[in-house]
């Protein structure tokens, strides 16, 4: 699972890098790219933990050692994925002066929600952060689609 993860994280991150320089489609395919890996990450690793804690019993020593795994696949996702996209934030704004206030509304919303993400989380969990994410996206792809 984790190298179908990798793999569609790297064919993102192709896809981004191929982009012509001064689209401003690459910041937002990135930041999706990034907040899909993670939950990808955190989901699949969290119903790793729950079969086996299924399997095995939630007070066995394999699913504790499957749970506290999946905390820390989901944290490193995170604590990896957040600072690659802080070089790319300046570029955009630079890039794009324009829309700056929509591009700053989806990277801080996409904080929020990578670090909700920072917490295993079942397959489908929604929250406020989630929400709150996917509409910042949206406000910022409708300021692309109108330039």
């Amino acid at each position: 699972m984790r190298a179908a993860i990798a793999l569609a994280f790297a064919f993102t991150s192709l896809y981004a890098l191929g982009s012509s320089e001064g689209d401003p489609k690459k910041f937002l395919i990135q930041l999706k790219g990034a907040a899909s890996q993670c939950a990808l990450t955190s989901s699949g690793e969290a119903t790793s933990a729950f079969l086996i804690g299924r399997k095995n019993g939630t007070s066995s020593k394999k699913y504790k050692a499957a749970l506290d795994y999946a905390y820390k696949q989901a944290e490193t996702c995170v604590a990896e994925g957040k600072p690659m996209m802080k070089p790319l934030l300046k570029a955009e704004i630079e890039a794009h002066p324009s829309m700056r206030d929509a591009t700053l509304e989806a990277y801080a919303k996409w904080i929020g929600y990578m670090d909700w993400l920072a917490i295993p989380r079942d397959w489908g969990e929604e929250s406020q952060e989630k929400a709150a994410y996917e509409q910042a996206i949206n406000r910022l792809q409708a300021e692309i689609d109108i330039q």
